[in-house]
C-alpha cells in the first residue's frame, strides 16, 4: 500500500468511526432490545440520532465554516475545548429528554456515560491530547462486556483500525490511543457497575 493510499484509507476510517457513529449505531440497538415501551423506544432512538449525532456534526461543520476550529481532527488540543463543551451540552439535553420520558434505566445510565466520559476528556485534554476516537470505541466495548453480549468481539478490530488510522494521520501517538482505550473502557465499566 502506498503512502497516499494509506493516508486516504486512514482518513476514511477516522471519519467513519467518529465517536458519534457509535452513538447512532449502538444506542438505537439498546433502545430496540432493552426498552419495552413503544414511545420510550422511539424517544431514545430519536435522541441518539439527533442530539447524539446529527446536531453535533452540524455544529462541527458550522464551527469549521466560521473558522472556530481548523479541522475535524482538531489537531491542536486547545481547539478541542469548545467542541467538547458543545458535545457535553447536547448530551445533557438528551439526558433530560430521556429522564422526562422515563426511558429504561440502562439507557439513561449508558447515556450518562457519554456526559461523564466527555467531562473527563475535557479535563484530560488540558494536559494531554488523549484520543476521543479511542474513548468512543472502548466505551461501547465496555458496555457489551458488561452486558456479556458477544458483540464486544467486533469492537477489537475496529479499535485496532481506529488506532492505526489516528496514528497514520499524525493526529495522535500510540500512547494517546492506548490512553483513550484504557480511560474509555475503565471509566465506562465503572459507571455501569456502580449505577446498574
Amino acid at each position: 500500500m502506498t503512502n497516499l493510499t494509506k493516508h486516504k484509507t486512514a482518513k476514511i476510517i477516522s471519519t467513519l468511526f467518529i465517536p458519534q457513529t457509535f452513538t447512532i449505531l449502538i444506542f438505537p440497538f439498546l433502545a430496540y432490545n432493552y426498552e419495552p415501551l413503544f414511545l420510550q423506544k422511539w424517544v431514545a432512538i430519536f435522541t441518539a440520532l439527533t442530539l447524539g449525532c446529527s446536531v453535533q456534526i452540524l455544529t462541527y461543520l458550522y464551527m469549521l465554516k466560521k473558522r472556530k476550529i481548523k479541522s475535524f481532527d482538531e489537531a491542536k488540543k486547545n481547539e478541542r475545548t469548545i467542541p467538547f463543551l458543545v458535545q457535553i451540552g447536547f448530551y445533557l439535553i438528551g439526558l433530560f429528554i430521556l429522564l422526562f420520558f422515563n426511558v429504561n434505566h440502562l439507557l439513561i445510565v449508558f447515556w450518562s456515560t457519554y456526559i461523564v466520559n466527555n467531562i473527563f476528556l475535557l479535563f484530560i485534554n488540558y494536559k494531554w491530547k488523549i484520543s476521543s476516537h479511542s474513548i468512543g470505541v472502548a466505551q461501547h466495548f465496555a458496555l457489551f462486556i458488561y452486558l456479556m453480549n458477544p458483540i464486544y468481539v467486533a469492537f477489537l478490530p475496529i479499535a485496532y483500525l481506529i488506532g492505526w488510522a489516528r496514528v497514520e494521520l499524525n493526529v495522535h501517538d500510540k500512547y494517546q490511543i492506548l490512553g483513550g482505550l484504557l480511560v474509555g473502557f475503565s471509566l465506562t465499566y465503572l459507571q455501569l457497575y456502580v449505577l446498574l
